[in-house]
C-alpha cells in the first residue's frame, strides 16, 4: 500500500493498463500469496488498493483483474462501486487446466476447477483492441474433430462465373445496392476435388483457399432486401454496395447469397491466410480463451523456478495487446515472478512491478535480468526478441518493517527478547504502550503469545521511512549520496 501510495503523485492518471493476478482467498491451497483471508477481509484488502488503483489509471486505460471463482463474483460488485457499472467491459473465462488433470480436493463433491476468470473495467476514452487467435488450418480441423465438431468450409467455387446486372435495391439508409446474377458458376467439395486431383485435403485448402467458402443463415438486412428483391431465384447472387460501418467501411464490396433462401456465402480467406505454404486459420478472441497453454509455464523466465501461480507469457501478451500500445505503460502490483513486466518489456511497453514478497530479490529481478539479456523463453521469439532494455529496482527504506520480520523469523523465546533488546532504543512505539509494563508482562507469556504481544506494540505507521524525512540526520546518516538523490528525482524535488 505505501508503494502504491507513492506513485500517485508522478504517475496519477498515467496508467494505460494495470493487470492484477491478486491473492484468491482460497484459504487452503500453497499459493505463494497469504492466500488464506477471511471474506470481509479480503475484500477490504482488494478495496483500499482498488481506490488507488482507480487514481493511477488514465482516461483512456484499462484494469484486468484475475481471480478463481472463489471470490470473482464479489470482486465484480466490489469494483462497480470502486469504478462505476458503466465502466464494466467482460468477463473472460480462461481454460487454465485440463478437465481430466483439474486439481481440487473433494473431487466427489464438487466439479473439479479448470478455470480462471478476468474482469474487466475501462475508462471513458478507452477502446479494446480485440486480439486474433492464429492457429495453423491443419491443427484446428483436427481438434474440431477431437471435440466432435465439424468444419463448415468444405465448398470450393471452382468455376467463379460471369456476373450480369439484374436489378438494385437500398439499404436502410437509402444507399443502392446493385444486384448480379452469377452465370456458369461450378462448385464442388473439398473431398471430390481432393480426389479428382489425387492430392490431399489440406492440398486443397492450401490451393484454392481463395475459393472455399461455407454457407450461413445469417441474420442481416442485406440478405433480408436482396431476398425481397428476388422472391423466386434459386440461383448465386452478388450484392455490390459500400458498408458505412464494419471492416470494410466505405469500401466496394460484393457479398454472395446462394439458392431460394439466400444463405450468406462466407469465403475462407476472410478468417484465413496463408504464409510460407502453412495456412493459418484466425479468430476474433472473444470471453472465452482456451487456447493458451499453461504446460510450462513455471519453466518461463530463463531458468528462474517459480512453481507456484506463474502464468503464461502468452496470457499477459493477449491481455497488454487488448489495451495498449508500445510505450504506454503497464502496472502490476502483485507482480510476483515478474510475468507482467518480462512480457512487458518484450512488447516494448514501459512498465512498473510492485510486491512485498522476499522472492524478489531471487526470482523476478533476475527473471527481468535474462529478458535484458535476451532469454528465448515464452513470447520471445514470437516477438523476435533479442534483449537489451532497462529497469530500475528500489525498495522502501525499512524501519519498523526489519522488527516485525525479526519477529516472525524468531522460533524461540530467547531469539525474541534478543529481538527485543535491538528494539528497545531504536523501534517507534506506538504511543499507548508502557514498554516497563509489557517487559514485566510478556515473561510469563507463551512464546506465541509474545510473539503477538511484541508485534502489536511496534508503530505500523512506521514501518518504513517516509520522504518527508530525508532531510533528517538521522535518515541523512543511513543513506547513500546516490540514494538521495535518486529519491529526490523520483519525487520531483530537487531541493538542495
Amino acid at each position: 500500500m505505501i508503494a502504491l501510495h507513492s506513485l500517485k503523485e508522478r504517475y496519477g492518471g498515467q496508467i494505460k493498463l494495470i493487470y492484477l493476478d491478486p491473492p484468491y482467498n482460497t484459504g487452503s491451497d500453497s499459493f505463494v500469496y497469504n492466500d488464506n483471508f477471511n471474506h470481509a477481509s479480503w475484500l477490504t484488502f482488494m478495496l483500499n488498493r482498488l481506490q488507488i488503483a482507480k487514481d493511477l489509471l488514465s482516461d483512456d486505460g484499462m484494469i484486468f483483474i484475475q481471480t478463481d471463482d472463489n471470490e470473482q463474483a464479489y470482486l465484480k460488485v466490489l469494483m462497480d462501486s470502486v469504478f462505476g457499472r458503466e465502466k464494466y467491459l467482460n468477463t473472460v473465462t480462461i481454460k487454465s487446466k485440463s478437465s481430466s488433470g483439474a486439481s481440487g480436493g473433494g473431487e466427489d463433491k464438487k466439479l473439479k476447477k479448470n478455470t480462471e476468470f478476468i474482469t474487466i473495467y475501462q475508462n471513458e476514452l478507452a477502446q479494446i483492441n480485440i486480439q486474433e487467435i492464429i492457429v495453423p488450418l491443419e491443427d484446428y480441423i483436427h481438434l474440431r474433430k477431437q471435440d466432435g465438431k465439424g468444419f463448415a468450409y468444405k465448398s470450393v467455387l471452382t468455376k467463379p462465373g460471369i456476373t450480369k446486372k439484374i436489378g438494385e435495391t437500398v439499404d436502410g439508409r437509402g444507399n443502392i445496392i446493385e444486384l448480379f446474377d452469377v452465370e456458369n458458376f461450378e462448385i464442388q467439395s473439398v473431398t471430390s476435388v481432393a480426389k479428382k486431383e489425387q492430392i490431399t485435403e489440406q492440398e486443397v485448402y492450401k490451393k484454392y483457399l481463395n475459393q472455399i467458402f461455407t454457407t450461413e443463415n445469417a441474420q442481416t438486412s442485406i440478405r433480408e432486401r436482396v431476398k425481397n428483391s428476388l422472391p423466386n431465384d434459386s440461383g448465386y447472387t452478388i450484392a455490390r454496395y459500400v458498408p458505412v460501418s464494419g471492416r470494410n467501411k466505405g469500401m466496394v464490396t460484393d457479398v454472395g447469397f446462394i439458392g431460394k433462401t439466400k444463405r450468406l456465402v462466407s469465403f475462407l480467406n476472410a478468417t484465413a491466410y496463408k504464409k510460407e505454404n502453412v495456412v493459418y486459420k484466425t479468430e476474433k478472441s472473444g470471453t472465452l480463451w482456451d487456447d493458451i497453454s499453461w504446460a510450462g509455464a513455471s519453466k518461463e523466465g530463463g531458468g528462474i523456478s517459480f512453481d507456484s501461480g506463474e502464468k503464461p507469457e502468452k496470457l499477459l501478451q493477449r491481455i497488454i495487446a487488448s489495451a495498449t500500445q508500445e510505450n504506454d505503460i503497464v502496472l502490476d502490483f502483485f507482480m510476483g515472478s515478474a510475468t507482467t513486466q518480462a512480457v512487458a518489456m518484450k512488447m516494448h511497453r514501459r512498465f512498473i512491478g510492485i510486491d512485498q514478497m522476499d522472492y524478489i530479490n531471487t526470482v523476478s529481478v533476475p527473471r527481468l535480468k535474462n529478458v535484458i539479456l535476451g532469454e528465448q523463453g515464452g513470447i520471445s521469439k514470437e516477438t523476435n526478441w533479442h534483449g537489451g532494455g532497462s529497469f530500475v529496482y528500489a525498495e522502501l527504506f525499512e524501519k519498523n518493517q526489519i522488527y516485525v520480520k525479526n519477529i516472525l523469523k524468531a522460533k524461540t523465546v530467547s531469539e525474541l527478547d534478543t529481538v527485543f533488546q535491538s528494539m528497545k532504543n531504536v523501534a517507534d512505539f506506538d504511543f499507548r504502550v508502557d514498554l516497563n509494563n509489557f517487559k514485566n508482562k510478556s515473561q510469563s507469556l507463551e512464546f506465541s503469545e509474545r510473539q503477538s504481544m511484541m508485534l502489536k506494540i511496534l508503530d505500523k505507521n512506521q514501518l518504513y521511512y517516509n520522504y518527508s524525512e530525508i532531510e533528517d540526520s538521522e535518515l541523512k546518516s543511513l543513506l547513500k549520496k546516490e540514494e538521495m538523490s535518486f529519491n529526490r528525482e523520483f519525487y520531483n524535488d530537487m531541493l538542495i
